[in-house]
């Protein structure tokens, strides 16, 4: 086992920085569907879903003949909507939240004749940056700046770890098209919050492109 573990090592100590050579980096940018899951008293409601930007960057980095690692930071634009009429009396919410996300995800590629087949998984890091709570029932219009933190006067909780999973084609070109499904995992309703949480998740569409990297020579 002890000579079994050293050889594991020492191949990973030769072969990956060899893999590294081969690093690229990359830009996406795409559409997000996003909504936000509440839960009260023992009760579960969504709201409607709405639809954002994201753009960001990402590197690829190879780990083994098909697989490799691909951290990015990207722009995210999450929310939800709601609309709700009452002896005739229509009220309109919505709430928005712009986030710096940090996906690292472990992808497997499958390269075909015309190009790449890609799937992989990993957790994300959302950092909210700013956002808006509007409502209007026809007379009174609100619209405010949500506070991000973890005190009881807070909005909405900083940070939201999550979970990620993606798929996607990438042409011999390096253009690629990607999907991807983000679950929150933590309750972003700050303070004491026993009965009550709050998560998000979206879904989201992307192009991007992959630029072709350069391998270092040798001397």
């Amino acid at each position: 086992m002890k000579k079994l573990l050293i050889l594991t090592l020492a191949f990973v100590a030769t072969e990956l920085p060899g893999f590294a050579q081969h690093s690229r980096v990359g830009f996406t940018a795409g559409t997000v569907f996003s909504n936000y899951t509440v839960k009260f008293d023992g009760e579960t409601e969504n709201g409607n879903s709405i639809t954002g930007l994201t753009a960001g960057i990402l590197a690829d980095i190879p780990l083994a003949k098909h697989f490799s690692f691909q951290p990015a930071v990207n722009f995210v634009q999450k929310g939800t909507k709601d609309e709700q009429t009452f002896m005739g009396v229509t009220e309109k919410a919505k709430l928005t939240a712009n986030s710096i996300e940090v996906p690292l995800n472990f992808i497997y590629n499958s390269a075909g004749n015309t190009g790449t087949f890609f799937i992989g998984a990993g957790p994300s890091f959302a950092f909210g940056i700013s956002g808006k709570a509007k409502y209007d029932d026809g007379t009174t219009s609100v619209s405010e700046d949500l506070n991000f933190g973890n005190d009881e006067e807070d909005d909405m909780k900083g940070l939201d770890i999550g979970a990620n999973i993606l798929t996607g084609y990438r042409f011999p070109n390096g253009l690629f098209i990607a999907a991807n499904y983000n679950a929150g995992l933590n309750n972003l309703l700050p303070g004491d919050t026993e009965d009550a949480s709050l998560k998000s998740h979206y879904i989201g569409i992307k192009l991007g492109w992959l630029l072709k990297g350069k391998r270092k020579s040798s001397d």
